[in-house]
């Protein structure tokens, strides 16, 4: 790892991984490579700072590089790859992460009829959807709204003439919302989670929720935050809410975080200068059994992508790029020690 790391905050940092992310999106695609390598070139010579930058990232990853390539043919990840990528490069631009363009609304109209004959719209009123443990769901639901479920997540619609209400009972969801353009008036869409009530105003946004509260990421519109004795705080863009149990409120910077929140999308897991010990708890999300880090190495610091098809090759990336090695008693109990240290 580099002795001087860069700053959390740092923007050229950002633009390094996002190269990354594009450099590995398209390992094998040799149409590709050679104009990223030549965008990448380009980039390192604009600036000495982009070099110092890219190296240290490089460095820490050199170990890994050929074992995080996304197990689908790479074509099946252009179009959101194309969009990760632009939101990095903060385009304003409107984008939808399912389908290859927005339709006009009379053609939603048109082939939304056409749709529920052949049986293609996913979603019922009270209809659940549930995904198991390493597993990711797409669906498209009647209204026109794009719903992602993440690993070990189940929702519940709640569709009637007046609302649109998704229940989310465990996990993290991405949700780019339809226009409701059938429907005679327009419709409010809520989630529902067990901490907070979310109005969506036209928006893709990322809601996660775990023991410790709900995370909300707003990509784009805004999303209004309801909690029990308090006015509402509308998220804007680029933001990111931590909504406590106690139902308070955090506002953050997304592009500040350590950890992509809507990187699941594209099957990976970007990170920049984490924790060992945070890295291992979001790869034990997909993953079934005992995944944990020893104390020893918890603070090492950890910036990269990592496929999520496989959490058994990103563990033994890390194993790789850090003086580390992974105990394995039954494929169900591993443990992330230092190098040469086991109880």
């Amino acid at each position: 790892m580099p002795s001087n790391p860069v700053p959390l905050q740092d923007p050229v940092l950002d633009q390094a991984i996002a190269w990354l992310v594009k450099l590995r999106a398209f390992p094998g695609d040799a149409a590709v490579a050679p104009e990223l390598q030549a965008g990448i070139a380009a980039w390192r010579a604009a600036d000495p700072r982009h070099e110092q930058v890219w190296s240290e990232l490089m460095a820490s990853e050199e170990q890994f590089q050929r074992l995080v390539a996304l197990p689908v043919p790479a074509s099946q990840w252009h179009g959101p790859l194309k969009r990760l990528n632009r939101r990095r490069q903060h385009s304003q631009s409107r984008r939808r992460w399912m389908g290859n363009a927005m339709l006009g609304l009379g053609a939603i109209a048109l082939g939304a009829v056409a749709a529920r004959h052949a049986g293609l719209f996913d979603a019922l009123d009270g209809a659940s959807y549930a995904t198991r443990t390493g597993d990711q769901r797409q669906l498209r639901l009647g209204d026109g709204t794009a719903l992602a479920l993440n690993t070990s997540s189940s929702v519940q619609l709640r569709f009637d003439d007046t609302r649109r209400l998704l229940l989310l009972r465990q996990g993290e969801i991405f949700i780019d919302t339809g226009a409701d353009a059938q429907w005679p008036h327009h419709r409010p869409f809520w989630v529902q989670t067990a901490h907070a009530r979310l109005q969506a105003l036209g928006t893709r946004f990322d809601v996660r929720q775990h023991t410790d509260g709900t995370q909300l990421t707003v990509l784009e519109g805004r999303v209004a935050v309801h909690v029990a004795g308090a006015d509402p705080l509308v998220a804007q863009p680029g933001e990111i809410v931590d909504i406590h149990p106690d139902g308070r409120l955090v506002r953050r910077a997304a592009r500040a975080s350590a950890m992509d929140p809507t990187a699941w999308l594209e099957q990976s897991l970007v990170v920049r200068q984490m924790r060992l010990a945070d890295v291992v708890a979001q790869l034990a999300r997909y993953r079934s059994g005992w995944l944990q880090c020893d104390p020893a190495v918890a603070d090492l610091q950890v910036s990269g992508v990592f496929q999520l098809q496989d959490t058994d090759v990103a563990l033994e990336a890390l194993a790789q790029a850090l003086p580390l090695t992974i105990e394995r008693r039954t494929r169900f109990w591993v443990r992330v020690a230092a190098a040469g240290r086991s109880r």
